[in-house]
């Protein structure tokens, strides 16, 4: 065989590997990526970018009705209508305000010593418009998981936490249905209720939750029951 033709055999299976290697590395989008999370991906950017002004007693909800503190409020918009349109990323206002594509005086974020979300923020947000703009269920899937780790070892039938308190943290209703006192979720009223006075260490010390060593709940586990009783404490 001639030694051009071995070479540009070599040559060919060298530049195969090269661009397999390539389109490993720089896959643009996964399969995980095309379906994000609200809860754990979109809504952490949102928090970190734009939550300061859209509150309540913020510049940009004094000005525009837009809260961004949970999905319900996110979904529902400004005073003059939706941001999101599910489905259509170009045309939901969020993405035209992200992307710079509306008034520059409208760019968001507004403050000067913030920049904008990045590029792979912005394609997670655009992904997650374009998949639909879907809530996570959040009591299944964020919710629950976090007392089980956390309280489940007392508040079912047969812990120390139940047989004292008769709050069994095992579903939906038992949580609901509370201690023999009362109720500790008092839907859409996070600061009354006290499951969140209890984890947030706002009650007596001796009745901090959890009581044992299964740590405590990281800060992002209470922001998620938090919107949680904020959203209505829907079983979802």
């Amino acid at each position: 065989m001639p030694v051009n033709t071995l070479n540009r055999e070599k040559f060919g299976l060298l530049f195969a590997a090269l661009a397999l290697a390539v389109m490993t590395v720089w896959s643009p989008v996964s399969v995980e990526a095309a379906h994000p999370s609200f809860k754990s991906v979109i809504y952490p950017i949102l928090e970190y970018y734009c939550l300061e002004c859209h509150q309540p007693g913020g510049r940009g909800y004094e000005k525009s009705g837009f809260d961004m503190r949970t999905y319900e409020s996110l979904m529902k918009g400004t005073k003059h209508g939706p941001v999101v349109v599910p489905g259509d990323a170009f045309s939901s206002n969020l993405m035209v305000l992200i992307e710079g594509r509306g008034d520059k005086s409208l760019k968001m974020p507004h403050n000067e010593y913030r920049l904008g979300p990045s590029k792979t923020d912005r394609q997670e947000i655009r992904a997650w418009i374009t998949d639909g703009a879907k809530d996570d269920d959040a009591f299944h899937d964020a919710v629950h998981p976090s007392l089980g780790i956390h309280c489940l070892e007392c508040h079912q039938q047969g812990g120390r936490g139940y047989d004292k308190s008769g709050l069994d943290m095992s579903t939906y209703e038992t949580l609901m249905k509370g201690t023999k006192h009362g109720p500790v979720v008092v839907p859409g009223d996070a600061f009354s209720s006290n499951l969140m006075v209890l984890i947030e260490g706002r009650a007596d010390k001796s009745l901090d939750m959890p009581h044992f060593d299964r740590g405590d709940l990281s800060r992002w586990e209470k922001h998620l029951i938090r919107a949680w009783i904020i959203g209505g404490a829907k079983n979802n």
